[in-house]
């Protein structure tokens, strides 16, 4: 455990509300939570709750200025300056308006080192702020957190992040960067643990909140409770039947054929046009439209992921952090022994080369600049 902060002691401004911060974890419905606040904001404003809107992507954008990590996403700096400050700014006129709730939702918030934690919060000074963490299990998260980089551009096996990120953590270290620290990138971003203790040094323990996604099949208004109960919002206020967009899975074959095709693109994409032509348009677009079945981590996994499991969930009852689901929800889902690991042969019949250069030939078709090689970020 970190040396204990002083607790952040300034009183709530009279009528101030309250201030909701989901920070993530990445890959725990964030982004269909996110579409299911911004589909229902005329009914949430009616009933005393904002998702504040400056302009599309201000949420992401002021989530990357506080973690300082514009040019990882590849945007300008005009596009993240001053983003923050304006949805944060954005809530209190809402709050001070006679509103009770603001919530702020980004996952990219959730791996912030303890002086991100500070710049955010500084904005809120005076306003009651929760924080709430969203957490699913760590199988469904290893193949997902797979998946997600292979979407950005990785070639890397599951083996491979087996070995070098899964068995390969070196604890927990005190600042907790997610860029050139000492722990592998999935354990920090997957570590609910740390980022209550960040987002909650200086606010206490009763301002944390965990919300644990429901296990595979249960409904997805399961999810929506469980987070509107978290945040002090009317679960009522919104239709969690809506049909929205979500991240989209990729099958074993179509993961497969996507490292393949990674291989022959390089680095001759820059990462915003690699976001739009292949992440978005190629692997979520076309690729997961196949409906293969979503690859399950090797049974063996259990000897690592159970115990960190275990231990988080002992930490969280020892913080006193409140939990809104069954922390059985958090068992790691796994294939059976002997089922086939998620490394298994490309979709046949397909020349990756040749989805490459059709990659390459719609971005220039829409006028975007191809870069010289570069070394990637995550190897």
């Amino acid at each position: 455990m970190p040396p204990e902060q002083p607790r952040d002691t300034r009183s709530a401004r009279p009528g101030g509300g309250r201030v909701v911060l989901h920070v993530g974890l990445p890959k725990t419905g964030t982004t269909w939570l996110q579409a299911l606040l911004a589909a229902h904001r005329d009914e949430l404003r009616a009933g005393g709750v904002v998702y504040p809107f400056v302009r599309p992507g201000a949420m992401f954008h002021g989530a990357v200025e506080v973690r300082g990590s514009r040019a990882r996403f590849g945007l300008a700096a005009e596009q993240v300056e001053g983003a923050w400050a304006a949805v944060c700014a954005r809530a209190g006129e809402f709050l001070d308006a006679g509103g009770r709730t603001a919530v702020i939702s980004h996952e990219v918030l959730g791996g912030a080192a303890p002086d991100q934690v500070e710049r955010a919060l500084a904005p809120l000074a005076g306003r009651e702020v929760h924080v709430v963490v969203t957490a699913r299990d760590l199988g469904r998260q290893a193949t997902a957190h797979w998946q997600e980089e292979v979407k950005l551009g990785a070639t890397w096996s599951f083996a491979d992040l087996e070995r070098e990120q899964l068995r390969a953590d070196t604890g927990r270290e005190p600042a907790g960067p997610d860029d050139g620290g000492s722990r592998p990138h999935f354990w920090h971003a997957q570590d609910l643990v740390g980022a209550l203790q960040r987002w909650t040094a200086r606010l206490g323990p009763d301002r944390g909140h965990l919300v644990l996604c429901p296990p595979p099949g249960a409904p997805a208004a399961v999810l929506w409770e469980r987070f509107a109960e978290a945040a002090g919002v009317d679960p009522a206020l919104v239709d969690p039947g809506l049909s929205l967009p979500g991240n989209a899975s990729l099958g074993a074959p179509e993961t497969a054929l996507l490292r393949a095709v990674n291989r022959a693109l390089g680095d001759r994409l820059d990462p915003r046009v690699r976001a739009r032509v292949v992440k978005q348009g190629y692997a979520e677009g076309e690729l997961a439209a196949t409906g293969s079945a979503r690859p399950l981590a090797p049974a063996g996994l259990a000897e690592v992921l159970v115990p960190a499991t275990r231990a988080w969930l002992d930490e969280v009852a020892a913080a006193g952090w409140s939990v809104h689901g069954d922390p059985a929800d958090l068992d790691p889902v796994l294939a059976r022994p002997g089922d086939p690991t998620p490394d298994v042969e490309a979709v046949p019949g397909v020349d990756p080369a040749a989805v490459a250069q059709r990659l390459l030939d719609a971005a220039g078709a829409a006028g975007e600049v191809a870069v010289r090689p570069r070394r990637r970020w995550w190897r």
